[in-house]
C-alpha cells in the first residue's frame, strides 16, 4: 500500500512539475510590440504611415502555402530569394496575408524578415509583423488596406540588393513554441485589397515585377525525379528567383 502511494505522490509531483515548466514557458512568450522593426531592434514602428498604391503598379509574392517554422536562423525556416537586380532596392511592402496558428502558437509571432542576401547579417534587415497585438493563438487574415508601408517614410532604411541581386525573405517565429515543426501556417488573404500575399515595391519596379511570381513557394520537389528537377531548372532560369527551404 505505502509503495502505491508513494508512486501516486510522486506522479503528481511530476505532473506538477511538468505544469510549472509549461507556465515558465508561456510566461517567456514574445509576440511582437511593433509591425515594422529593425533587425537590431532600435527602430520599432508600431503605427506606421501608408502610402496608397494601386494594385496595377506593384508586384506580389504569394504566401499560399509558406509556413512560418523556428527562431531566426534556424535551418528549417522557408527562406525566398528574389533577384530583383544589383543596386536595386526594396523601398516598402504592402500584405494581404492569412495566418493559423499550430498549438500553443501566437498570430504575433509569425515574422517576415527582409534583407539583402546576408539575411540576419544584414545591418539594414526589417522585420514585418503582419499579426502585431494579437497575442493568441487563432486564424485571421491581415491586410495593409490597399497601401504599402513605406521604409524610409517610417524612419527605416530600404533593402538594397548586393551585386547578387538578391533581396531575401526569411520567414521565422519570434518565440519558437513548436521546435523542428511548423507553429503557423501561411496563406494569401481571401479578400486581398492590394494583391494576394505579400506586395512589393521597389526603386525598378519593372525588374521587381519580373522577380516577383504569384506562384507558391517552397514546394519540395524529389531529388530522384529527373523531370521534376528539369522543371525546377525551367522555372528558376524563366522567373529569376529561388525559394528553398534549408535543410541543415
Amino acid at each position: 500500500m505505502n509503495l502505491k502511494k508513494n508512486a501516486t505522490l510522486i506522479a503528481a509531483a511530476a505532473a506538477l512539475s511538468l505544469a510549472a515548466g509549461a507556465s515558465w514557458a508561456q510566461d517567456g512568450k514574445t509576440g511582437a510590440s511593433a509591425v515594422l522593426t529593425s533587425a537590431d531592434g532600435s527602430i520599432a514602428v508600431s503605427e506606421p504611415t501608408f502610402t496608397p498604391r494601386g494594385a496595377a503598379s506593384i508586384s506580389c509574392q504569394s504566401f499560399d502555402g509558406i509556413d512560418s517554422w523556428d527562431g531566426l536562423d534556424d535551418a528549417d525556416n522557408i527562406i525566398i530569394d528574389l533577384d530583383i537586380g544589383a543596386g536595386n532596392a526594396l523601398t516598402g511592402v504592402g500584405w494581404d496575408i492569412g495566418i493559423a496558428t499550430v498549438g500553443a502558437s501566437w498570430l504575433s509571432e509569425a515574422t517576415i524578415q527582409h534583407s539583402d542576401s546576408n539575411g540576419s547579417a544584414d545591418p539594414n534587415a526589417i522585420n514585418l509583423n503582419v499579426g502585431v497585438g494579437d497575442d493568441a493563438s487563432g486564424d485571421q487574415d491581415y491586410t495593409s488596406g490597399g497601401a504599402i508601408v513605406d521604409f524610409t517614410d517610417n524612419g527605416l532604411n530600404d533593402i538594397v540588393a548586393g551585386a547578387d541581386g538578391i533581396v531575401r525573405l526569411q520567414i521565422f517565429e519570434s518565440f519558437d513554441d513548436n521546435a523542428d515543426a511548423i507553429d503557423a501556417n501561411m496563406r494569401n488573404a481571401a479578400a486581398p485589397a492590394l494583391c494576394a500575399g505579400l506586395a512589393v515595391a521597389c526603386t525598378d519596379q519593372a525588374a521587381c515585377n519580373g522577380a516577383v511570381t504569384g506562384l507558391p513557394q517552397s514546394q519540395p520537389v524529389p531529388v530522384n525525379n529527373p523531370w521534376a528537377l528539369g522543371l525546377l531548372v525551367l522555372v528558376l532560369a524563366g522567373l529569376g528567383f529561388v525559394a528553398v527551404r534549408r535543410f541543415a
